[in-house]
């Protein structure tokens, strides 16, 4: 009894054994390992960038370095040099004070800035523009002061614009309409001109801007006090204030009145102003 017992327990560890060994993997065999989940990290990409910016880098750099060698070549060179916009100095007297100069790089050497600063120094340029024209061409754009009249102090003349601006002073008669009986107190060329009769002159000068888009002109005005005498001949004068002329001249109505002496070859006497329109005329023999 003690023996059969003895085997049953024996045969009970065998078979016990042998569960616990199939419960547990088999190392040697691949194939019985447990699955793991896997999961393929992606490559980086950060050396490959780097390649391709340092390629186009290094593309464009070059591309860069072959325009500008071909910019600075001597097709680029300025060869002319035009002007616009000039009325009272002509196109030579404008480059030669403008300094500007064949030969330069029009790309990288036109010197734009030295020219418009030469030309800015000269009080009839409002404005002066430098443009570049591929291959060979600079242009040089200028806005002129228009003068409109000469004021007379001693033997000599001072220009002025419509503003009063002083562009220029002249010993000798500029055929401009002149301006007399003024008190001077400033003339400095490029500045405005001052005088004791300051309203007087503003309100002639628009008088005299008027009489220039009335297609009128005026030889000489003389003031005095609020009153000015505008010469149309030294005979025939154009009596009244700034301010009537003004508005005579702009209905069109003493337009007409000398247009009417003209045909009655009329040339002396005193042409009046007064308000509200009113002319009249007084010859003189």
């Amino acid at each position: 009894m003690e023996q059969e017992k003895y085997t049953r327990l024996a045969s009970a560890e065998a078979a016990s054994a042998e569960v616990s060994d199939a419960e547990q993997p088999n190392m040697e065999d691949p194939g019985a390992a447990e699955d793991i989940p896997y999961r393929e990290i992606p490559r980086k990409k950060k050396k490959r960038r780097k390649k391709n910016l340092l390629r186009r880098f290094l593309i464009a750099l070059i591309l860069i370095a072959v325009c500008a060698v071909f910019l600075a070549s001597p097709v680029f060179n300025i060869k002319t040099v035009t002007v616009s916009g000039n009325v009272y100095y002509t196109d030579e007297e404008v480059i030669n004070m403008s300094g500007a100069v064949t030969g330069r790089n029009l790309v990288f050497r036109p010197g734009k800035k030295e020219i418009r600063e030469r030309l800015l120094q000269d009080p009839y340029f409002a404005k002066v523009k430098v443009k570049r024209h591929l291959p060979s061409t600079l242009e040089i754009q200028v806005t002129e002061r228009k003068q409109v009249a000469a004021i007379v102090y001693g033997n000599r003349y001072v220009v002025i614009d419509e503003e009063g601006r002083v562009l220029r002073i002249a010993r000798t008669d500029p055929k401009l309409t002149t301006l007399s009986g003024l008190t001077l107190s400033r003339i400095r060329v490029g500045k405005t001109v001052r005088a004791e009769e300051k309203e007087t002159l503003r309100e002639t000068l628009e008088m005299v801007s008027t009489m220039s888009r009335g297609d009128l002109y005026f030889k000489k005005i003389k003031v005095q006090k609020r009153t000015i005498r505008a010469y149309v001949y030294d005979t025939l004068i154009v009596k009244g204030t700034p301010e009537q002329m003004k508005k005579a001249i702009d209905s069109g109505n003493l337009q007409k009145v000398i247009n009417k002496l003209y045909q009655n070859k009329t040339k002396r006497g005193t042409i009046s102003l007064g308000d509200h329109n009113y002319i009249s005329f007084s010859p003189s023999f």
